[in-house]
């Protein structure tokens, strides 16, 4: 080989190198930026930057992670049909094992997703498999087990879980800590009824979400959307 051909073979090696870097650069920022607007509350204006960021993200851990990001946004959005068909695209996905945080949450927040939808059986399938996949003795918060506990109306073991993650929920960003919030309410509240007591201080708490923020969990929860009215949390009954 002439040195001629070594030289731009050199010269190739480093542009790619430094274009790798930059891109690298770039989709860092942007997810750093819709990891903040996420954390925040915003999960319209975290899905903007995220899906910017899709574009620069070169390996499959950046991809990974701006995906379920994604999909939490459409989740919080409540574009369930959407934030389903990506997290079951991440949880059948054989990279998805590199970013191991993900390989666990994507299963669970599936299991979440069809809880809501009223898809108990699927539910359960994808909560075993995010169990399967978490390290033993490793006790994470898991959103899908939750959902699925209280649409399966097993409120007491519902609250018993809320309490036992209290402080991964008091870690968790504000928009988990929010949903949780209202799942934790309704859960008394079907308590109360059914047992002719009256709800405690936990329908105090619900103050700070806006009318319609959650509608998106009674569409097809029909015991859920009775209360999110009920409890003036409904943009239908706030209009």
């Amino acid at each position: 080989m002439e040195w001629g051909q070594i030289s731009l073979l050199l010269l190739i090696l480093v542009v790619a190198g430094r274009y790798r870097r930059w891109r690298f650069r770039k989709w860092e920022a942007l997810f750093v930026c819709g990891t903040e607007l996420l954390d925040a509350g915003d999960p319209g204006a975290a899905q903007r930057v995220f899906e910017d960021a899709d574009g620069y993200a070169l390996r499959p851990p950046e991809r990974v992670l701006t995906r379920y990001h994604l999909g939490c946004c459409e989740w919080f959005q409540g574009h369930v049909d959407a934030a389903r068909s990506t997290f079951l695209s991440l949880s059948r996905g054989w990279r998805t094992k590199e970013v191991p945080d993900v390989f666990v949450a994507a299963p669970d927040m599936l299991a979440a997703c069809l809880a809501v939808q009223g898809d108990l059986v699927d539910a359960r399938r994808w909560l075993e498999e995010a169990h399967r996949r978490r390290s033993p003795g490793v006790a994470n918060l898991s959103v899908g087990e939750i959902f699925i506990l209280c649409r399966e109306e097993r409120y007491g073991a519902t609250l018993r879980l809320l309490d036992d993650r209290r402080e991964a929920i008091e870690k968790s960003v504000v928009l988990i800590r929010k949903l949780l919030g209202v799942v934790r309410a309704f859960s008394w509240d079907a308590l109360a009824t059914e047992t002719g007591g009256t709800p405690g201080e936990e329908l105090k708490g619900l103050e700070s979400i806006r009318p319609g923020e959650f509608d998106y969990l009674g569409a097809q929860w029909p015991r859920m959307e009775t209360f999110l009215r009920a409890s003036g949390l409904s943009e239908k009954e706030a209009a």
